[in-house]
């Protein structure tokens, strides 16, 4: 745990909750996804798919860790491109024990690694914001996990982890704090994307009723 006192408290500000939180986010990294998906340009790294397909025995599922550390087999397989990635990343979230707040904390990690001309795709996604997860709540949460239930949790080998750790803490500089008022004004932008969201799904549903 940093020095630095996180803004990151589990009974603090709960105005947006993990569902909405979700949904925002999966918004936003779907429109990501589109924009990269016709660009030539791509980011090579451990981040993608094809950089470890090997069928250890630690690598063969993605397994379910509860918040006591225990986990149990899933029907997942470490071939994580074949996978949606909400599914994906909803049971990644339920399996660490996961709040809206380090949700959004994720994703403003997410953010600096963007901000540093890594291009998120398919083929990277999953691993990518794995690894901001798992580096966000070791930072942030007292209850964070070994490294072996994060590659459980993941579907990986511990030493392809450690991979991912170091190459995402290097895009990002080691630098995984985050201000309390960068937070709040964050938090405040995706609180008013999914109201808008909301607004413009309920128009429609409204819409389709009229015309019935």
């Amino acid at each position: 745990m940093s020095a630095v006192q996180p803004c990151y408290n589990k009974n603090e500000d709960k105005s947006m909750n993990p569902k909405e939180a979700l949904n925002t986010i999966f918004m936003i990294l779907n429109k990501i996804l589109d924009y990269t998906k016709d660009l030539d340009e791509k980011t090579p790294s451990v981040f993608d798919h094809y950089h470890h397909h090997s069928h250890e025995s630690d690598k063969n599922s993605l397994s379910t860790s509860y918040s006591d550390g225990s986990s149990s087999e899933a029907d997942f397989c470490c071939e994580l491109d074949k996978y949606d990635m909400e599914d994906f990343i909803y049971r990644c979230y339920k399996m660490l024990g996961f709040d809206s707040n380090l949700l959004i904390l994720s994703m403003m990690n997410l953010d600096k690694l963007l901000a540093n001309k890594f291009i998120l795709t398919s083929t990277n996604i999953h691993k990518v914001f794995f690894t901001c997860m798992m580096e966000t709540q070791k930072y942030y949460d007292d209850e964070s996990f070994t490294n072996k239930v994060y590659a459980k949790t993941c579907g990986i080998s511990t030493k392809e982890l450690l991979e991912l750790e170091l190459e995402f803490m290097n895009y990002i500089h080691f630098n995984i704090y985050i201000k309390d008022e960068e937070f709040f004004q964050y938090k405040k932008k995706l609180q008013s994307l999914y109201e808008s969201s909301v607004i413009i799904s309920n128009t429609y549903i409204q819409n389709e009723e009229d015309e019935d």
